[in-house]
């Protein structure tokens, strides 16, 4: 019995579904938090760049990076790189097709986070082919968190800016978005220690600064929705606390830490509590 959840969550995050889960997640409930009703296909939209985007970076990681330096993950990608690669024109293929139907304004911010997406994975993975080694200055865990803040928020935003004719001074999303980009922040930057073995202060520092910044938004947001999925984030970021301080291995933890990003499903809930 213990077995079957265990092997559910290994598999949930071999095969690059934990990012996109956690991607569509957000992507709804910052559209729940600022009100708006959003099309039921833009998380779906959001999952699948989300999903080949991080195939994409670890079958990379698995060709140029040094072996020892190499996760579960990675190798699971190269052994499986036939499948990974077959699968990858179908899905690309129903991308295209809801990416067709998005507004304008929408498709063109995707298509400029898609082309800072596409720099990344140039400037992290070309170095190491060129010269046998990685950009160790480049702060990598700093700008995948603002690239996946920026694509799980813009459904939201470029609703709310349309409906608006522009974003409104108090809007949640202006809260929120920071504080979600910083729970990224630290959920990549978790991961890179925790992988590395590393020690020290930094995620202590940045869950805690998250927590109060997090917090401290709560007195200013005026929706109810929008308390709740601060307070999520507030939630989360305890979690990485607790990770960080708990006896799991690294792969334990690194399935946990996107396990921590899954706390807006307490907002359909809270919902029905608070009615």
């Amino acid at each position: 019995m213990l077995r079957f959840p265990h092997t559910l969550l290994r598999y949930w995050h071999l095969l690059s579904l934990d990012a996109p889960t956690v991607a569509a997640l957000w992507c709804w409930a910052f559209g729940r938090a600022a009100r708006l009703w959003l099309a039921p296909w833009l998380p779906v939209a959001l999952a699948l760049g989300t999903w080949l985007f991080y195939v994409a970076d670890r079958l990379l990681d698995a060709r140029l990076s040094p072996k020892a330096s190499l996760q579960e993950r990675h190798r699971f990608h190269h052994r499986h790189r036939r499948w990974f690669l077959g699968i990858t024109a179908p899905v690309a293929l129903v991308l295209a097709l809801l990416i067709a139907r998005m507004p304008r304004s929408l498709i063109t911010s995707y298509c400029v986070l898609g082309a800072l997406s596409l720099l990344y994975l140039g400037l992290v993975h070309l170095p190491a082919r060129a010269r046998g080694k990685s950009l160790y200055y480049f702060p990598k865990e700093f700008v995948v968190a603002l690239l996946f803040a920026a694509a799980s928020a813009l459904p939201a935003w470029d609703e709310a800016r349309r409906r608006a004719r522009g974003m409104p001074r108090h809007h949640p999303l202006l809260l929120l978005c920071p504080r979600f980009a910083a729970l990224c922040w630290l959920n990549c930057g978790a991961i890179e220690d925790w992988e590395q073995h590393r020690r020290g202060w930094r995620i202590q520092w940045l869950a805690v600064l998250t927590i109060a910044a997090t917090s401290a938004a709560l007195f200013e947001l005026m929706n109810r929705p929008a308390r709740w999925l601060a307070l999520a984030a507030v939630s989360s970021a305890v979690i990485f606390l607790g990770l960080d301080r708990s006896r799991l291995t690294a792969a334990g933890r690194r399935i946990a830490a996107d396990l921590a990003l899954l706390t807006p499903l307490i907002l359909p809930i809270a919902a029905r509590l608070t009615r």
